[in-house]
């Protein structure tokens, strides 16, 4: 913070994004058996931020401990989706019944989340409410795996937030831009 200030440059927001869905994911007792490397294990997952830091623990648990089980793998997917979600601006992920629920910071663009909710694949499934902290609703469909969804929409939410930046730092027509 001191070396960003230094420079003249503010300090990066970093939103921690909270993710309670429906799904098993956890390190089982049988393919870890110890107390202290599973603690040891929760907390490096919890602190996956790129596809790279997802890949390397894969790969060092699958040296360690053998072949990862379905509930380890529903884990490093949860922190994958933690991560995407986090630098989109979205705070809480939270599924009751066949809902999911995003809760958002102030860095989310509404002209993003009015985009994402006009999609074809979205129109009917998705409820906003506007407010100071905006919230959107994701209705499931039958069968449809929730992180799976969540996963989807947090990436159609992150590329049209990227394409509303770009536009923005477009030069605009009949401007003064040589």
């Amino acid at each position: 913070e001191a070396v960003l200030e230094e420079r003249g440059e503010e300090k990066q927001i970093e939103t921690e994004c909270s993710a309670d869905l429906t799904v098993n994911a956890n390190i089982p007792e049988r393919y870890v058996a110890s107390p202290e490397q599973r603690m040891d294990l929760y907390r490096r997952i919890a602190a996956i931020r790129t596809n790279e830091d997802a890949s390397d623990l894969l790969d060092e648990m699958l040296d360690r401990y053998g072949d990862v089980p379905k509930p380890v793998t529903a884990l490093l997917n949860v922190a994958m989706l933690r991560a995407a979600a986090m630098e989109t601006g979205i705070t809480d992920i939270t599924q009751k019944g066949r809902q999911l629920l995003f809760s958002f910071d102030m860095r989310i663009e509404p002209a993003a989340l009015l985009a994402v909710c006009g999609m074809a694949g979205y129109r009917d499934r998705l409820q906003l409410a506007a407010g100071a902290s905006p919230k959107l609703t994701l209705f499931l469909q039958p069968r449809e795996d929730a992180l799976d969804a969540a996963g989807g929409l947090v990436e159609q939410l992150r590329l049209q937030q990227n394409e509303l930046q770009l536009q923005g730092q477009q030069p605009q027509e009949g401007g003064n831009e040589p």
